[in-house]
C-alpha cells in the first residue's frame, strides 16, 4: 500500500443560492478574512487573504488566503456582474488548497481541512467585511475521502516522528508502501513502546555449535520465541533514525525447518545454519528500549483542534458508506435484500495465492 497526495480540488454541487459582492470590491487589507464554519467538527477556520483578483468582468474574482504558516487556500467564485446594481452574483465556489512546503504538517492540515468540507452536510463561508455570508457544500467519492484520510493518518505519524527526533522531512509526492510500514513501525515505536504486529514468518541464522543446538531444542518445546534484544535503527526519506533497542516475541511459534536445522547443527563445524521461525497466528510482540521520547506538548492549539477529529471524520464516512449502501438497497424486497448481500462461494479458483510461497 502506497499514500499519495489527491486533488484537493472542490466544487460546489449546487448553485449558491445567495452571495453577492459589491462593486467595486475594496482593496486588500488587515480586516480582510475568509471566515469557514463548519458546524459537523465544531470547527471554525477564520483566514486572512492575502491577495484578491476582481476579473468580475470576466465572471470570476479569486481570494487566496493563508491557512497558518503551511498553506494556502484559493477561494474561486464564478457568476455574473451586474451593473444596475452594483454587485456580482455569485453562481458557483470553487476552492483550492496548495502546500507551501513539501512538509508532513502542510500535507495534514490539507487533507483535515478538506476531509470536514467534503463530509460535513453544511459549510458556512462568510466573508465579514464585505456582508457576504452563505451556505456551501461539496461531494467526493467516497473512494477518494477514504484514501485522503488514509494519507492524512500517516502524515500525523510522520509529524509525531519529527517532533519526537527533531527533524523535518521532506516527503515525496508517493510515499511507498515499504515507507508507510516502516513510519508505523517508528510511530508505534515511539508511542507505544511495546506493540502486536503482523509477521509471518523470520529468520535466524546460528552458527553449527553444541550450544546453539540446544538452543534450536529449547526454541522447539515454547511457544513464544524471543529474539534480541538488538540495536535497531532504520532510514526514513533518506534520515536515520535510531530507535534504540528491538526484541521481537514471536506468539504461537513453530520452527519449520526443525529437522533439517538439527542435523546441520549436529556437525559442530561452527558453519551458519539458516532457522525459519514461523508464527501459526500471524503475529509477533514487538518491544523497544531507550527509543526517543517525544515531548510533553505536540502541538499548537490549532493542530491539536485538528488531531481531535479524527474520530468524528472516521464516523462521518462510515456514515456516508451506509448511507450508501441503504440507498443501493432502497426499494427491493427483503428476499431480493437477501440475495444481494449474501455473499458467494467462489470455489478454489478464485483463491489468492500467498505472494510469498509460505
Amino acid at each position: 500500500m502506497s499514500a499519495a497526495v489527491i486533488e484537493s480540488n472542490l466544487l460546489t454541487t449546487d448553485s449558491v443560492l445567495s452571495g453577492a459582492l459589491p462593486v467595486p470590491l475594496p482593496q486588500v487589507g488587515p480586516d480582510l478574512f475568509l471566515c469557514f464554519n463548519i458546524p459537523a467538527f465544531q470547527l471554525h477556520l477564520t483566514l486572512p487573504v492575502t491577495d484578491l483578483e476582481p476579473n468580475m468582468e470576466s465572471g470570476r474574482v479569486v481570494f487566496r488566503a493563508m491557512i497558518g504558516e503551511d498553506a494556502i487556500l484559493i477561494l474561486t467564485e464564478t457568476g455574473n456582474l451586474n451593473r444596475e446594481e452594483d454587485s456580482f452574483k455569485i453562481e458557483h465556489v470553487n476552492l483550492h488548497m496548495e502546500p507551501l512546503a513539501d512538509t508532513a504538517s502542510a500535507d495534514f492540515i490539507i487533507s483535515t481541512i478538506r476531509a470536514a468540507l467534503v463530509l460535513a452536510d453544511d459549510v458556512h463561508l462568510r466573508i465579514p467585511s464585505l456582508q457576504i455570508d452563505t451556505t456551501l457544500r461539496f461531494d467526493e467519492p467516497l473512494l477518494d475521502i477514504s484514501q485522503m484520510l488514509r494519507r492524512r493518518q500517516t502524515d500525523y505519524r510522520i509529524m509525531v516522528i519529527e517532533r519526537t527526533i527533531g527533524h523535518k522531512f521532506h516527503l515525496p509526492l508517493d510515499i511507498s508502501g515499504d515507507e508507510v510500514h516502516d513510519i508505523a513501525i517508528v510511530y508505534h515505536a515511539i508511542v507505544d513502546r511495546a506493540f502486536v504486529w503482523p509477521i509471518n514468518s523470520i529468520t535466524l541464522f546460528f552458527p553449527a555449535t553444541k550450544e546453539w543446538a540446544d538452543t534450536l531444542v529449547r526454541h522447539r518445546q515454547v511457544t513464544s520465541i524471543p529474539i534480541g534484544p538488538d540495536p535497531f535503527n532504520l532510514e526514513l526519506f533518506g534520515h536515520r533514525i535510531e530507535l534504540g533497542q528491538k526484541r521481537i516475541i514471536i506468539q504461537d511459534a513453530v520452527i519449520e525447518n526443525f529437522e533439517t536445522a538439527q542435523n546441520e547443527m549436529s556437525k559442530d563445524d561452527g558453519h551458519v545454519v539458516p532457522v525459519v521461525i514461523r508464527s501459526m497466528s500471524g503475529q509477533a510482540k514487538y518491544e523497544f528500549f531507550g527509543t526517543p521520547e517525544p515531548p510533553a506538548v505536540m502541538w499548537n492549539s490549532n493542530v491539536q483542534k485538528m488531531v481531535e477529529l479524527e474520530a468524528q471524520l472516521d464516523a462521518a464516512l462510515v456514515e456516508r458508506y451506509h448511507s450508501l449502501a441503504a440507498a443501493t438497497l432502497a426499494g427491493l424486497t427483503e428476499e431480493e435484500k437477501k440475495e444481494v448481500t449474501t455473499r458467494p462461494e467462489l470455489g478454489e479458483v478464485f483463491l489468492i495465492d500467498d505472494l510469498d510461497g509460505e
